[in-house]
């Protein structure tokens, strides 16, 4: 009888201990989700423009959508650590456009920008860079290589210069990159950034890219991009090419 009873105390223990990181495990906090915020600015308003009445939307969460109100700001809630997120802006007035694609880190991220642009600006664009834009086949893709703490929030030129652009997976030479000049116009013969800091690839076929910059002594951020058919894809500042260093 003694051994039994000192056999069903130490089942007994195992099965409290078993109970006790079992609730532990139940109580432990789940990782805080976090927002993302951001405006939609038409390309030639500078900083002060914002498009009321624009759908916003996340790609990777299509339940996730919102109409702007007459600031243009947006706000999404609910997004975990590791997660990505790429918006996505509609609006008669102006070409379909979205962002890069952001990773969500341990904080909640901000001042996530579109640059829109109306049909008429996008095919003097197109023009300007003489090509064709393929809508069923292929995307744009643009960012905008800036100075250290500058965004689409500041007045007057914001761009690094003198900044080489590269992508992975490459791209034929005739795609780009095609910098723009001072005066926010393409121009192919240049072979690096300007102080304007945009930079393009044309009709490029769908899929995933990653863009970095170089430049002496300098460090900068890397953009991804998810390249869909129809689809102007610009990582506006503060989230494109931003030098760190």
């Amino acid at each position: 009888m003694a051994m039994k009873i000192v056999v069903l105390a130490l089942l007994g223990g195992l099965a409290g201990a078993s109970l006790g990181c079992a609730s532990e495990e139940t109580l432990a906090p789940a990782p805080r989700q976090h927002s993302v915020s951001g405006d939609a600015i038409p390309f030639d308003n500078g900083p002060d423009g914002r498009i009321a009445g624009a759908t916003i939307s996340v790609l990777e969460h299509p339940e996730k959508k919102l109409v702007t109100g007459a600031d243009g700001h947006f706000e999404f809630d609910g997004f975990d650590p590791g997660s990505e997120v790429t918006l996505v802006l509609e609006h008669p007035d102006y070409h379909l456009i979205q962002t890069g694609t952001q990773t969500i880190g341990d904080a909640d991220l901000e001042r996530v920008t579109f640059q829109a642009v109306s049909h008429d600006i996008y095919a003097a664009l197109a023009g300007i860079v003489g090509v064709v834009p393929d809508e069923t086949g292929s995307c744009q893709m643009v960012t905008t290589i800036t100075r250290i703490g500058k965004s689409i929030y500041d007045e007057g030129a914001h761009g690094e210069p003198a900044v080489t652009v590269a992508i992975d997976p490459p791209l034929p030479a005739a795609l780009g990159p095609v910098y723009f000049n001072a005066a926010v116009v393409p121009e192919r013969d240049l072979t690096q950034s300007s102080p304007d800091g945009g930079v393009l690839f044309a009709n490029v076929p769908p899929g995933e890219y990653t863009w970095t910059g170089t430049k002496a002594s300098a460090e900068f951020t890397t953009v991804k991009m998810k390249c869909r058919p129809g689809v102007l894809v610009n990582a506006s500042p503060p989230h494109g090419l931003q030098r760190t260093k």
